[in-house]
């Protein structure tokens, strides 16, 4: 149920951006419990990996059926006055700060910083592009909303409303046979906090098979402590090693990148 809530939560939280179909533990092993100890104190973990694991099991086919329901289940309605405003958007993307928008689930995103990037990190056979970083509030309108952000981040103590830092980026397969994305090992916001594939982040790329010489637009949503949704404005980023199909690692883990926006 899990992977069809993250599903429904990142096609929805993106706008117009590139919905997830959730992702395959077994190759986000790493950076689980990197910061663990130092994240303890800002947010808590209200389920375990063995759960999260089960929920990516899942048919395809179960998984489909169940979103579409979920979907049905959880059309929120925007009040007609609230339609009115002027920075009130119903379809796409927000690109203006103070923008703002709903999901199908009743929360309000506004966006409040925006920036395009150019940034291309390089770890083959991989190669990743930096297109896009938004940091947006969150506000809860409903507990169907406030249930889907615990169970999609993993964290059963987000206040609200709460901050999310999103990056939009393309990875190209520069190999040539097909490989299994490990995902972000981390998506570090200062010293002592950052989001990691265990909780305070939404990965929708780790696990999926990208064939070669091909691209996949994709996205990562982390949660942002209000203590640095002030002062926020650059983030860290590791990226895992890629895999054969037979499980076989086909590079290191990137180096640390520092994205600034």
């Amino acid at each position: 149920m899990k992977k069809t809530i993250v599903f429904l939560f990142l096609a929805t939280l993106f706008l117009g951006g590139c919905a997830s179909q959730g992702t395959d533990s077994h190759y986000q092993s790493k950076g689980k419990t990197t910061f663990t100890n130092q994240n303890k104190d800002v947010h808590k973990k209200s389920s375990s990996a063995s759960s999260k694991k089960s929920s990516t099991d899942l048919s395809s086919t179960e998984s489909s059926s169940s979103a579409s329901s979920a979907k049905k289940s959880s059309s929120y309605r925007v009040p007609t006055k609230i339609k009115k405003s002027a920075n009130y958007i119903s379809h796409g993307y927000l690109t203006k700060p103070k923008q703002f928008s709903y999901d199908s689930f009743g929360t309000k995103l506004t966006l409040d910083k925006y920036k395009k990037s150019d940034q291309v990190i390089i770890n083959r056979p991989l190669r990743y592009q930096i297109s896009q970083v938004r940091l947006l509030k969150n506000e809860a309108k409903t507990k169907k909303a406030k249930q889907v952000v615990a169970t999609a981040f993993n964290n059963t103590d987000i206040t609200n409303p709460y901050y999310t830092l999103q990056l939009k980026y393309t990875i190209k397969n520069e190999s040539s046979q097909t490989v299994i994305i490990g995902g972000l090992n981390y998506v570090k916001l200062s010293n002592s906090y950052a989001g990691t594939p265990l909780s305070n982040m939404v990965d929708s790329a780790a696990g999926k098979k990208l064939a070669a010489g091909k691209t996949l637009s994709t996205n990562v949503v982390v949660l942002v402590p209000a203590s640095l949704v002030h002062t926020l404005n650059n983030c860290t980023i590791q990226f895992s090693s890629a895999y054969s199909v037979n499980g076989k690692s086909l590079s290191k883990d990137s180096l640390d990148s520092k994205i600034t926006f």
